[in-house]
């Protein structure tokens, strides 16, 4: 018997995209506050060899505590790693899954620093990615229709503009929206909350994993 032919997957490609990691203290740091000098210069340490330096870091201090935060931008730009009294941030803007082991190693080394620096625990975790996905070769009301019912589709009258879908799970959500930024893209949100003892390379592995899935599912084809 003819083996069935596999279907043509769709040329994508990821013009822009997110990863944010945030991390929550059990307790507030107020205490490593008081001599902000020693955690600064703890992140720097463990930053630099990733091309952080004192030029790229600022403080923001606005009226509200929950606020505070000292903010690290590495040079060329496209990390930011941010320590606030209640929460660390680590953001990456157009990394792709290539890099993935220095990005790993690099929010491992800050966030060791800080919860070592500053006496810290962390309560939770949530890792998320953003990404806006330019279709090459189809539709994007074709490419995402798979996504949803004929009981969905009929719910509403007029003409259908876009096929997309918010999806809740217990720890987790995914969003597929039409892009506003990119002709015939899409704006994927993939989002995961994680216990404390769960580590950032587990967490990246699952985000790829979830990332790989979607483009599965939507029979896509480019480069993660």
């Amino acid at each position: 018997m003819q083996e069935k032919a596999k279907r043509e997957r769709t040329q994508a490609e990821i013009p822009y995209s997110l990863l944010e990691y945030t991390a929550d203290f059990k307790k507030p740091i107020a205490k490593a506050w008081a001599t902000p000098a020693l955690l600064v210069a703890a992140v720097l340490d463990a930053l630099e060899p990733f091309g952080f330096n004192l030029d790229g870091a600022e403080a923001n201090t606005p009226q509200k505590l929950n606020e505070y935060a000292l903010r690290f931008r590495r040079n060329p730009v496209g990390v930011t790693f941010t320590v606030g009294i209640g929460k660390l941030i680590v953001a990456a803007e157009n990394i792709d899954w290539t890099e993935a082991d220095n990005f790993v190693e690099l929010a491992r080394a800050g966030i060791d620093t800080v919860l070592r620096t500053a006496d810290a625990e962390i309560k939770g975790q949530q890792i998320a990615l953003a990404m806006h996905v330019q279709l090459k070769t189809k539709p994007r009301q074709e490419v995402t229709a798979c996504l949803l019912s004929p009981a969905a589709l009929n719910l509403l009258d007029g003409e259908l503009t876009f096929p997309g879908i918010i999806l809740l799970k217990e720890k987790s959500k995914v969003i597929v929206d039409a892009s506003v930024a990119y002709a015939n893209g899409l704006f994927v949100r993939i989002i995961r909350e994680h216990p404390a003892e769960v580590s950032f390379e587990q967490m990246a592995k699952i985000l790829h994993a979830d990332e790989e899935q979607l483009f599965d599912t939507l029979e896509l084809e480019g480069l993660l």
